[in-house]
């Protein structure tokens, strides 16, 4: 984001110090009158070092960014507000004419008084003078989506940070959802009726009260498409499961959420795998890797990973997903975990599963294997070419996790679908059209 939240002014010492010298001047022959004269504010900047336009001005701005407010009489300004919120700044960088203040953490948005909601008021000798101005909450963010390869007409959640007010939802190629609800309260989630007629990946854009934000580029990411038991048929084998595709069509009962795509597989079908017991399902690791490979080596660890879907049949009471990239190195090697009970590896974050009753994605980035944290999808890539055994894929693992918990038989059926290599970085979002 080119937004940026600067927690302390001095960051920007220099930055601030050059306005100073250029406005400074004639600001200090009018000290004297200033100190007597109303605090009027003209215009508003916005100052981002990191942004392309530094010193910009702006009709609106969010909490936490810094402001130079451009205008007339602030010698002797004791307080400023924003919504009411009285913020901080030091007069020893102000002159008559500019004064430096950032918009502090806890200035009201949805519940700010009328009165004062978006204005920047100037209190000096007793008298308060206004100027109104719009203010925004942080900017939002999209930290996860329900399920990154739904089907035309399927609903899905769209959860992250500041999601108030979402009026539109676009799909890659600009395509609008429908039937928008957005979580007006905390901004954590909202739920969208996917379009027909996407055709291409990429990110989906939220538009909401709050500004924009965009999605990881992950959405409907079909290229990186490894198996999907229908036209994406790469050699597999399965171990303690069948190896024919499941097609009927579930979860039944789940309405406008989404539902099995054509063909599936299924962990622990019979609904009670023993503590100490795994199964697996192989690829072939040759075509994993080329298509793989669509993806830059240079792509740090962190910025892609396996996505599948999956559909949980019962309460997760027991076992671990585990998805093995290079095999041939022990269970334990080259590979992701996915651990819904335990999502930290310590029975002190202890968390009951949640079951969605609907097909959902889940995200395995390289970089939570320990073997491939700070290295990059070339260096994957290469390991699973040196690998014993050129094979790779997901396992259901019910053999606990060490020194947390001990497995007793699961009795959750796993569904599985469409494994991919995804992308997993987003692009900027600005709030100004000159910086995308």
């Amino acid at each position: 984001m080119k937004n940026i939240a600067y927690k302390n002014i001095g960051s920007l010492f220099v930055l601030i110090t050059l306005f100073l010298v250029a406005w400074g001047g004639s600001s200090c022959k009018d000290d004297d009158d200033g100190s007597n004269s109303p605090a009027t504010i003209t215009k508003v900047y916005l100052e981002d070092a990191k942004s392309s336009v530094t010193d910009r001005e702006v009709a609106f701005a969010r909490i936490g960014q810094l402001l130079r407010l451009e205008g007339s009489g602030f010698t002797g300004v004791q307080k400023v507000y924003f919504n009411g919120k009285s913020a901080t700044f030091n007069p020893a960088l102000a002159t008559d004419n500019n004064l430096f203040v950032q918009i502090p953490d806890g200035t009201p948005i949805i519940d700010a008084a009328p009165d004062v909601l978006n204005t920047i008021i100037m209190e000096k000798g007793g008298t308060q003078y206004e100027h109104p101005f719009e203010i925004r909450a942080a900017a939002p963010a999209i930290t996860s989506i329900s399920h990154t390869m739904p089907q035309a007409g399927d609903v899905i959640t769209i959860y992250g940070t500041g999601l108030q007010g979402v009026k539109q939802v676009l799909f890659p190629g600009n395509i609008e959802g429908t039937n928008i609800t957005s979580d007006n309260e905390d901004g954590r989630w909202c739920l969208v009726t996917v379009p027909a007629g996407i055709t291409t990946s990429g990110s989906i854009t939220v538009i909401g009260a709050n500004g924009g934000a965009y999605s990881p580029a992950y959405f409907n990411y079909k290229e990186g498409l490894l198996h999907n038991f229908d036209d994406v048929q790469n050699y597999n084998w399965g171990s303690g499961i069948d190896n024919t595709a499941l097609t009927a069509v579930i979860p039944s009962s789940a309405g406008n959420s989404p539902k099995s795509q054509g063909g599936y597989q299924c962990f622990n079908a019979d609904g009670n795998l023993a503590a100490g017991n795994v199964q697996k399902f192989w690829l072939n690791s040759s075509p994993v890797m080329d298509i793989m490979g669509k993806l830059p080596a240079s792509t740090p660890t962190d910025q892609c990973g396996i996505q599948m879907d999956i559909y949980v049949d019962g309460a997760w009471n027991s076992g671990i997903i585990r998805y093995v990239a290079a095999d041939g190195w022990g269970n334990d090697r080259y590979c992701m975990l996915y651990q819904p009970v335990y999502p930290n590896g310590t029975s002190y974050n202890a968390t009951a599963f949640v079951n969605p009753g609907c097909w959902f994605t889940i995200t395995l980035p390289f970089s939570l294997s320990a073997d491939f944290t700070d290295k990059t999808l070339g260096d994957v890539i290469a390991q699973m070419g040196q690998a014993s055994y050129m094979q790779t894929g997901p396992f259901f693992e019910n053999s606990g996790i060490k020194d947390v918990f001990d497995p007793v038989a699961a009795t959750e059926k796993i569904y599985f679908d469409n494994i991919r290599i995804v992308p997993l970085s987003a692009p900027a979002y600005s709030d100004f059209p000159d910086e995308e």
